[in-house]
């Protein structure tokens, strides 16, 4: 996936060559055939990497001879630039910019795997002790919910901290090592800054492989972070700070970050407990306090690089900058130092973000123009921007939102010539221009005004628009949204963004003096927030403003790109160029969504079962031979903010839109909390309950009231029938199956005891076969089921309660006399007394917190298959 974004950015960035002659304007960007060059090296390594399994010495000696080769490659080459051709020094350049690519994504990489703390990491946790230095100021994950939910303990932040290790424990002793790690604090610990030597205590190892199909592997962004393993910790107690010395680079890290941590909290302290997270998120880089709802908002609203900082954020204080130096009479060179010590410190204030290098550098390099009053190329400085960001860490060349920064950059230049004036080609067209200039002399000023006005705000609403289209293939593709809404939304907003920034800085600035001077800015950036929230929320809820969607194929994903560069270079008119752009643009997108929605079908005849891993929890996705798709429990451990992350990308890679029905065993959160988002982004056609489940007094459910009553879904008890000898009256209700299917648990009055004792039993019997799905079932509700006929042996078991020690499984196991037996669970159930207990009767165990998803179908004979994920797919 990374090789292939990386792919669409460079192809975006060959958009930059396009009217006039072609060749000469390419002649006049060296700097970009040099950046994509550097990015198709990165590439090759990605794709096709040195041999890993070499010994270090090796590489390391592979890697000193490379680099000898390429240098003694350069200087040569260098010699030819000087008296050489374009075409030659367009090949010189591509054998020189290539291996060199390849050289820096290779080292990297090689680093990393060969870290001295690698050796000491497991798969599992262990528990350790370690000591090191604070590489980074801390950051917040915002895990608070919208909604006032009782008997959850744990603490609504988690604190984030990326630290290099000196020291490891190794059984009584310590060791000294080498690495970094990302520790990860169960609470608020935002008293560590860059510099400070700690121990902390806690669990190591390393970080998690993908547990579903469609899930984001996060192994590459850390491995491109240079952090080789997480550590988590329990409570900040569990960190000491240590006395140690501090170097002057890290001192002056310090320095910043207390000042950041000092601006924040005049943000948040000024600002109202709604607006304050979205200000210290677009003032100073922090996106720490956002929760997950305002996140989600964002993205289908396309505002997230509006309420984040990014270049636009430093182009607006650029320029306040340069009006505040213009008014002090600053001659011109003195205000350009000091607009470039304003880029670096508040790049460094922001954390280093690559959108807010990228526009540092594009405004050092036009500064550096003026100073030496020479002609600026955009795309020569864009391509600048982006060797910059390749040198201080390749991994940017496959990172999603640098594509989508110079993706966007590069459509506001190719777009900027209409947008500035319509272009005059013929003495005709000039002759007509100074006629309508004329005419308008003797028109009402008024109007003539609002006319300009309204061709202004046309072409800015046609930009937002170019922007949007270009960027979508990129944005369904990673994120699984398509919002057309964002091209008014943006506009609308943007005014906004400017008032909020400027005012979240004066925020700071006064509070720094004075505390009473910072409430009248304070107050207005938090109106401005706020009703910039309200028209986001607003347009959320407008129909077809965003959509959805499985995400199309790569390689339809990259012929998109490649055919929009293509037609840049076709010799064809202008209008020709822009209607086939548009052609494309028409036949792309309706061929991507019937690409999107096809998936992956269900053999003929087969009855699917998908056991998604999500920790402690229960999801199962259940495809039927009809193709219809329904789901049992939706839920995990721990998910407060009521998201159906990790659900929902399964469910998209497998083409799925639309649910039949959820059905949900009891009022468990860890079975239905994700039943909100899930609502939010599938069409769902009814919810089916097990009897007054959703009328119980419990604080959980009141946001899976709230989202049923919203989307306005149909809601269906069901019950076990004596009189109908077990068969649920499915069929009276309107729900069918084309497999048989029965509910055996719960009664319609409930049994004595908790929700568990209650848990909807889904008994499922195709090609002879049975799949059984209890829930949560424990005694005496354990005793009802297995008092009922015995299903035929050989079947499909689900262990109840994610195969708890405590629950009386040995019942169930000998009832069901099953073939195979699934645990949904977390850590507790990768116990091996769990596997133990369970195969006692024979049964094969497949535990999701060791295999990852795991899937079972059954053929129309009866043959039954399973399958594990384990990271590496089906």
């Amino acid at each position: 996936m990374d090789a292939l974004s990386g792919a669409q950015n460079s192809c975006s960035w060959v958009i930059a060559a396009w009217s006039g002659s072609r060749r000469s304007k390419i002649n006049r960007q060296p700097m970009l055939l040099i950046s994509l060059a550097t990015i198709f090296g990165i590439l090759l390594d990605t794709c096709y990497p040195l041999d890993q399994q070499a010994s270090f010495r090796t590489t390391s000696w592979l890697r000193l001879t490379l680099g000898y080769v390429w240098w003694v490659s350069v200087a040569l080459c260098l010699l030819l630039l000087i008296r050489a051709r374009p075409s030659v020094r367009r090949i010189v350049a591509v054998l020189i910019f290539v291996p060199l690519g390849g050289w820096l994504h290779h080292h990297q990489t090689d680093l990393h795997q060969h870290c001295p703390l690698g050796k000491y990491l497991r798969l599992t946790e262990q528990p350790t002790v370690i000591r090191g230095i604070v590489d980074r100021p801390p950051s917040l994950c915002n895990r608070k919910s919208q909604h006032v939910i009782s008997g959850h303990h744990r603490s609504p932040w988690q604190t984030q901290i990326e630290v290099r290790v000196t020291e490891l424990r190794v059984g009584q002793f310590f060791r000294p090592s080498d690495g970094r790690v990302l520790i990860m604090i169960e609470g608020k610990c935002t008293d560590l800054l860059p510099g400070d030597t700690i121990e902390a205590y806690g669990d190591l190892c390393r970080f998690d492989t993908p547990g579903n199909p469609g899930q984001r592997d996060l192994r590459p962004l850390y491995r491109y972070r240079n952090l080789q393993a997480r550590f988590r910790v329990t409570d900040p107690r569990q960190i000491i700070r240590t006395p140690g010395t501090l170097s002057w680079r890290k001192a002056i890290h310090r320095w910043i970050a207390s000042f950041a941590a000092r601006g924040r909290d005049e943000l948040l302290q000024h600002t109202s407990n709604d607006s304050g997270p979205l200000a210290v998120a677009m003032v100073l880089g922090q996106r720490d306090y956002i929760d997950h709802a305002t996140s989600d908002l964002l993205l289908v609203t396309g505002t997230a690089h509006l309420l984040s900082v990014s270049g636009m954020h430093l182009a607006i204080l650029v320029v306040l900058a340069n009006f505040l130096a213009t008014l002090a009479r600053l001659p011109i060179r003195l205000r350009i130092i000091c607009i470039l010590l304003f880029c670096l410190f508040y790049t460094s204030l922001t954390g280093g973000r690559p959108p807010v290098i990228r526009a540092a550098v594009l405004v050092g390099i036009f500064l550096l123009s003026v100073w030496l009053r020479r002609m600026n190329q955009p795309i020569n400085t864009l391509s600048v921007a982006a060797l910059v960001l390749i040198f201080l860490n390749p991994g940017n060349a496959l990172n999603v939102g640098v594509h989508l920064s110079f993706l966007a950059v590069l459509t506001l230049i190719v777009c900027a010539r209409r947008v500035a004036s319509e272009p005059v080609s013929h003495e005709g067209d000039a002759k007509q221009k100074r006629l309508d200039d004329l005419i308008d002399t003797g028109r009402n000023r008024l109007r003539v005004s609002a006319e300009k006005l309204m061709g202004k705000i046309y072409r800015v609403f046609w930009l937002s628009g170019c922007v949007t289209t270009v960027c979508m293939p990129l944005v369904w593709y990673h994120f699984h949204v398509v919002s057309p809404i964002s091209v008014v939304v943006n506009l609308l907003l943007a005014p906004c963004l400017l008032v909020a920034l400027v005012s979240g800085l004066l925020v700071i600035a006064s509070g720094l003096i004075h505390d009473s001077l910072a409430i009248i800015p304070g107050w207005i950036c938090s109106r401005t927030l706020e009703w910039m929230q309200g028209v986001m929320s607003v347009a959320a809820d407008i129909p077809l403003g965003h959509v959805w969607l499985p995400a199309p194929p790569g390689y339809w994903v990259t012929t998109f790109y490649v055919l929009l560069v293509a037609t840049f270079f076709i010799p064809w008119n202008d209008n020709w160029h822009r209607h086939g752009r548009h052609i494309w643009i028409a036949i792309w997108i309706p061929v991507a969504y019937l690409l999107a929605i096809h998936g992956r079908p269900v053999p003929e005849g087969t009855l699917e079962a998908t056991f998604l891993d999500v920790g402690h929890g229960t999801c199962v996705v259940l495809r039927m031979p009809s193709n219809e798709v329904w789901m049992y429990d939706c839920g995990r451990l721990g998910n407060e903010s009521y998201s159906s992350a990790g659900i929902d990308r399964a469910l998209w890679s497998m083409g799925i839109t639309r649910l039949e029905g959820i059905i949900l065993s009891h009022a468990d959160a860890d079975h239905f909390n994700a039943l909100p988002g899930i609502l939010k982004r599938f069409q769902v056609r009814c919810v089916i309950t097990p009897p007054g489940m959703l009328s119980e007094p419990e604080s959980a459910l009141l946001p899976i009231q709230k989202s049923i009553r919203h989307y306005g879904i149909d809601v269906r008890e069901v019950h076990h029938d004596h009189d109908r000898h077990g068969i649920a009256s499915l069929e009276s209700l309107g729900v069918t199956f084309p497999a048989s299917v029965e509910v055996l648990h719960p009664l319609l009055n409930r049994v004595p005891g908790s929700d568990n004792a209650n848990s909807l039993v889904l008994h499922l019997r195709w090609g002879g076969r049975s799949m059984i799905l209890p829930g949560d079932l424990e005694p005496p509700g354990t005793a009802m089921v297995v008092n009922l006929p015995r299903p035929k042996a050989g079947g499909i078991l689900m262990a109840p309660h994610h195969g708890s020690l405590r629950m009386d499984a040995a019942s169930v196991l000998e009832w069901a006399r099953p073939q195979e037996t699934i645990v949904s669970g977390g850590a507790r159930a990768s116990k091996p007394e769990v596997q133990e207990m369970l195969s006692v009767h024979g049964s094969e165990v497949h535990v999701t917190a060791n295999a990852g998803a795991i899937r079972v179908q059954i053929g129309k004979q009866g043959k039954v298959r399973v399958q594990e994920w384990n990271c590496a797919g089906w």
